[in-house]
C-alpha cells in the first residue's frame, strides 16, 4: 500500500511537471515569433505622381 501511494504521487507529480515543460515551452515559442515578427523590415512604399504636378493641390479651396 505504501508503494503504491508512492508511485502516484510520483506519477502526478511527472504530470504536473511536463504540463508546466510544455506551457513553458508554447510561452518561448510564442515570444521568439514576436521577436521575429519585430524585426521584419517593412514593405517599401511607392508613391507614384504625374509628370505633369499634382492637379489637387495646385487648386486653391476657400472654406466659409
Amino acid at each position: 500500500m505504501k508503494t503504491a501511494v508512492r508511485v502516484a504521487v510520483i506519477a502526478f507529480a511527472v504530470a504536473v511537471n511536463g504540463g508546466d515543460f510544455y506551457a513553458i515551452h508554447v510561452a518561448m515559442g510564442e515570444g521568439t515569433e514576436r521577436a521575429r515578427l519585430a524585426t521584419v523590415e517593412p514593405q517599401v512604399i511607392v508613391v507614384a505622381a504625374p509628370k505633369d504636378g499634382p492637379v489637387l493641390a495646385s487648386r486653391e479651396f476657400y472654406y466659409p
